[in-house]
């Protein structure tokens, strides 16, 4: 039998480790990609996680929906108050994400928050709607519907007529869609006219 030579022995010795450390390397590596994801797709899906508990409790519970002109003369309604507060179990609302949307049959309106007013001031435009807080929580913030608040919900439309349909969505950003379907009376002589839950003058 040839006997390999020492320097040949340790040639393969050499060989060997370094194969070995490479081996080592790329199971390291292999690792710390695997870590490196398992991680992200951990962050991801407690952060769809949370976002979905969110949409699915974040919704406003509409109490009462009033309309008035105050020329009475008129016979049409174009100022709105949708008093409100959180459905149960719901989480904070922040209005400064929310859009309400007002449809009739002649007209479309979609409407932004612009800011918390005083009782008795109304919204400035057909574009937008306001805030004023009638109850507050104890984590009352404005711009935002939390637990325990209860706000009057303000906004324009154009002159609407008598028996008249409307359909009202509330939409946050994330949550639930609140959307209620009302008709004006037959007959509009007074100057305040609760249509929601029931129609008649308040």
């Amino acid at each position: 039998m040839k006997e390999i030579p020492s320097t040949d022995k340790g040639l393969m010795g050499i060989g060997t480790l370094i194969i070995f450390i490479a081996i080592i390397l790329v199971a390291a590596v292999a690792a710390t990609v695997l870590i490196t994801t398992g991680g992200s797709l951990q962050q991801k899906a407690l952060i769809t996680g949370s976002q979905a508990q969110e949409g699915v409790s974040a919704a406003v519970e509409i109490i009462t929906v009033t309309a008035s002109d105050p020329t009475v003369t008129s016979h049409n309604v174009n100022k709105w108050e949708i008093l409100s507060r959180l459905a149960p179990g719901s989480t904070a609302v922040n209005f400064n994400t929310t859009v309400i949307t007002v449809d009739t049959r002649s007209a479309s309106y979609s409407l932004i928050y612009n800011g918390s007013v005083l009782d008795g001031v109304l919204a400035s435009s057909t574009a937008d709607f306001v805030a004023t807080y009638a109850k507050q929580g104890p984590n009352q913030e404005n711009g935002y519907l939390n637990r325990g608040d209860v706000v009057k919900i303000k906004f324009n439309t154009g002159q609407i007529s008598e028996n008249q349909p409307i359909r009202i969505n509330i939409i946050p950003r994330v949550g639930v869609i609140t959307q209620i379907q009302l008709v004006t009376p037959g007959t509009l002589v007074d100057p305040r006219v609760l249509l929601w839950p029931t129609s008649s003058v308040v």
